[in-house]
């Protein structure tokens, strides 16, 4: 079977509290490539350090793992099943990765692990209610707007 598209990874630039990770990626098809950059905010900083989680699983999650739409968010599940076979060796660090990635900015917002995240990720509403949209809710229940 021919491969539709290649993944090449083009760098990952790490400094003092501030990550990069730039992919190509190439249609074989039609011989387009686009570039996609990524970047961390402070917050996924701190707690991907904390949790210790690395450029790489970061990357391999981004990568390789399935990818769920909710909340204006993209959440990448990094399974046991999506784990490439040159990867076996690290599977127990790697497998259950879920990093989550802003819809608009293409910053990652936080990452962690959970041996659930599939299933409360599909559990989840589609759109985020902010405190506010809530309070309003509740008040027009109340009141009967």
């Amino acid at each position: 079977m021919e491969q539709l598209y290649k993944h090449n990874r083009i760098e990952i630039a790490q400094s003092k509290r501030r990550l990069e990770l730039n992919y190509r990626v190439e249609n074989a098809l039609t011989n387009q490539s686009v570039e996609l950059n990524i970047k961390h905010t402070h917050h996924s900083y701190v707690k991907a350090a904390q949790r210790g989680i690395d450029a790489k699983r970061i990357s391999t999650a981004l990568e390789y793992g399935e990818n769920f739409y909710r909340q204006g968010l993209v959440f990448y599940v990094l399974g046991e099943d999506n784990i490439p076979d040159y990867l076996l060796k690290e599977r127990k660090k790697l497998q259950n990765t879920v990093v989550i990635v802003s819809g608009d900015t293409n910053e990652v917002i936080t990452c962690y692990r959970s041996k659930k995240a599939p299933g409360r990720i599909k559990r989840k509403s589609k759109i985020l209610h902010t405190g506010a949209q809530m309070r309003q809710a509740e008040s027009c229940r109340t009141f009967s707007c």
